[in-house]
């Protein structure tokens, strides 16, 4: 039933009763959209293109947390999405994370940052990282708590389309430091420690697909600063 059609009846409420809607949650059978930012038109306004059909990210499961990651290792940023198993109770597939895998960003130059606080709190939580590459300038902020029942890897990336290099990096932490760092080298991922240093590195081994579901079906304790699943 459309809303929208029945407008006075959903504002009072009739909708979401008991009694109009039975044994049944609604919940869960509206499927996933996915959304490519196109970028702005000439006014500025931005557009996106729906893709979820396309890459088969049009999942039924019932949605409620996202968070990104780079899971393998290759310099883009992952999917995980946690689901509800609701009334379908009988079929746990219904309970598990989804996970999609980009495959195409990695073809792209990047910047991988990660923080580490000495008068700030350790993870750098709080803390504003912008860059200049390519003539465009971009922000990151270093946040916990990114979703419901889900957190974002605290390491930040940057999509440098064809950069090859960072102009500026800059560093606001919560301590009130700020710190400015020149001509950074693109595909890396740079470790920066308060009121230290600035190391450059490279991103861990990429992961195969099947280390990926190998590691999801026996998580290890001492994993604690990838997303929460």
């Amino acid at each position: 039933m459309s809303a929208v059609a029945h407008i006075k009846e959903y504002k009072t409420g009739k909708l979401y009763s008991d009694a109009f809607r039975g044994g049944l949650s609604w919940n869960g059978y509206e499927r996933n959209v996915l959304l490519r930012n196109d970028g702005a038109d000439s006014n500025g306004v931005p557009h996106f293109t729906d893709m979820h059909v396309a890459l088969g990210a049009d999942d039924i499961r019932d949605a409620r947390g996202m968070a990104t990651a780079d899971f393998d290792n290759d310099g883009d940023l992952d999917i995980v999405i946690n689901n509800n198993p609701g009334d379908m109770v009988e079929d746990q597939n219904h309970a598990r994370a989804t996970f999609l895998r980009n495959n195409l960003g990695q073809n792209r130059s990047f910047l991988a940052v990660e923080l580490e606080g000495t008068q700030s709190n350790r993870d750098g939580v709080g803390a504003m990282v912008t860059i200049e590459a390519g003539g465009i300038k971009q922000l990151r902020h270093a946040a916990a708590g990114s979703g419901y029942a889900s957190q974002h890897s605290a390491r930040l990336y940057f999509g440098l389309n064809d950069a090859t290099r960072v102009d500026t990096l800059t560093v606001r932490w919560p301590s009130g430091l700020i710190e400015r760092f020149e001509n950074i080298e693109a595909r890396h991922l740079i470790h920066i420690t308060e009121g230290s240093d600035m190391k450059v590195l490279t991103l861990p081994q990429k992961r195969s697909l099947a280390e990926l579901s190998t590691k999801a079906a026996t998580p290890s304790p001492n994993e604690g600063r990838g997303p929460a699943q």
